[in-house]
């Protein structure tokens, strides 16, 4: 989970560029740099981040569990259904099930991955938004005109130009109830959104298992076609 927030960190939060300036110079003074990853540890929010991020892919592994129950369930009624002696056409049908409803797991796997990767960067967005105020102050004062990320692509910088601490002392001196201050409302507004998001994933799943159901319905019929096919035959 670290070393994910660490590149979501990179990818998410590369550039700070200052409001209002014309031209940046690499080469000089008017560039300073922040390590967002020193930061979110040195104030506590990349634990804040790795619990929300825990707790939602706590919620979408229940999901996944649920709707694997439901599909094991299925296949297990079908298979009493078919008996002791399942006739070829039976068995063939019920190795096409199999396969429509693992293949409708491993896609609601892949869409519950996905919203997990989502919700985490959405986390990361929200800390960078809230450390962004505090740089840009700090860089202005020093006459700087934009802000880079410290990643594995920054070769070097000079110390001098690392903000780092400056923001982190800037956030613990902020005003317990502050605008700065990230407020207990703020917070469930975060938790809302994080749910909405679980929401729509749980939404995402049911419709899956409702395809599963109708697979099955037209299994069934076409289970009850070939029966009807197979009387004449057998006169």
């Amino acid at each position: 989970m670290q070393a994910g927030f660490r590149f979501v960190l990179a990818i998410v939060a590369s550039i700070f560029i200052i409001s209002g300036c014309d031209q940046v110079s690499i080469g000089g003074s008017d560039v300073v740099i922040i390590d967002l990853t020193v930061v979110a540890k040195a104030t506590g929010q990349d634990e804040v981040i790795r619990l929300k991020a825990e707790a939602a892919r706590d919620e979408l592994t229940v999901q996944l569990q649920q709707l694997i129950q439901a599909l094991d369930q299925q296949l297990a009624d079908e298979r009493v259904k078919m008996g002791d002696n399942p006739s070829p056409e039976q068995t063939q049908l019920f190795q096409q099930l199999n396969i429509q409803a693992r293949g409708r797991l491993t896609e609601a796997q892949t869409q519950a991955q996905a919203q997990a990767v989502q919700i985490e960067q959405a986390l990361v967005a929200e800390f960078r938004d809230s450390i962004s105020p505090l740089a840009e102050e700090i860089a202005r004062g020093m006459g700087a005109s934009a802000i880079l990320a410290a990643d594995p692509y920054l070769f070097w910088f000079d110390p001098a130009v690392d903000i780092t601490d400056e923001v982190i002392a800037a956030w613990r001196a902020r005003p317990a109830e502050g605008p700065a201050a990230e407020s207990s409302e703020e917070v469930d507004e975060e938790v809302a959104e994080v749910q909405s998001e679980l929401n729509e994933v749980e939404d995402e799943l049911a419709e899956t298992a409702e395809e599963l159901a109708e697979v099955q319905e037209e299994i069934e019929e076409l289970k009850e076609s070939v029966k009807e096919a197979a009387v004449p035959a057998a006169e």
